[in-house]
């Protein structure tokens, strides 16, 4: 107990002093490329929808650390598809980061961020190559994608990618969904299933579990139909997994 206590504290004190899956996908270090600070230390440190730190790292890349949160934000997911340079800007136009595509089969991707993200999905690793931003609508503006990184609004270029939109409701149907101990009627049991979700009301989602035959991942299963409250305003206390 007095480990898991320490160890979440380290992950805290490292959101505290740096610039959201349940599957961790790891892949070696290489490279350590020195990012500038380009994110205000407190707005990371002031998350109040973090449910467990030790879960939410998505993966480490390039020297870069990826979170996901449980703070839902925009309309919806933008996933974008990269298959050439491209830079996200911040509001007042100037460079925020950079994704370049490099000659390189295990590590595709050249990216300048700060040394921890946060931002729904981002897994560059070759085998996967996900981006994905909490976002709004695409037509909000004409010329670019407003996505959430690191807390705050950026803006990514519409000429520069290819993308996809999901509202909320979309995405969480591509889900598989965790309970877990801030739902309030559900077991320890219950919370080692995947669900998806049926049906979505505000706060409230109808969700059923899986069986062993959806996902390779998936190691317990009873048969279990319920209604849960998902979110507290827009923090979701739930947890979203892929299976990839």
């Amino acid at each position: 107990m007095k480990k898991v206590i320490f160890n979440f504290l380290v992950v805290i004190i490292l959101i505290s002093c740096n610039d959201k899956t349940t599957t961790n996908h790891n892949n070696v270090e290489k490279r350590n490329y020195s990012n500038r600070p380009i994110v205000d230390n407190d707005k990371l440190s002031n998350n109040s929808c973090l449910i467990d730190s030790l879960n939410m790292m998505s993966t480490e890349y390039g020297g870069i650390k990826f979170y996901t949160e449980n703070e839902l934000r925009g309309a919806g997911v933008v996933q974008l598809s990269i298959d050439k340079d491209f830079e996200i800007l911040n509001l007042d136009k100037t460079v925020y980061g950079s994704i370049k595509l490099k000659n390189n089969t295990e590590e595709p991707f050249d990216i300048k961020f700060p040394k921890m993200v946060i931002a729904r999905e981002i897994i560059p690793n070759i085998e996967y190559k996900i981006f994905c931003f909490d976002a709004e609508q695409p037509e909000t503006d004409n010329d670019f994608l407003i996505i959430y990184i690191n807390n705050e609004k950026r803006l990514v270029s519409k000429k520069d990618c290819k993308y996809k939109f999901h509202s909320w409701g979309a995405y969480i149907k591509t889900a598989f969904i965790h309970l877990t101990s801030k739902v309030e009627n559900s077991s320890k049991e219950e919370q080692t299933y995947y669900y998806e979700a049926l049906e979505i009301k505000g706060d409230s989602m109808e969700i059923k579990s899986v069986a062993k035959t959806s996902c390779d991942y998936i190691e317990e299963y009873k048969d279990v139909t319920k209604w849960i409250k998902w979110k507290e305003n827009s923090c979701k206390l739930i947890m979203f997994d892929f299976c990839y």
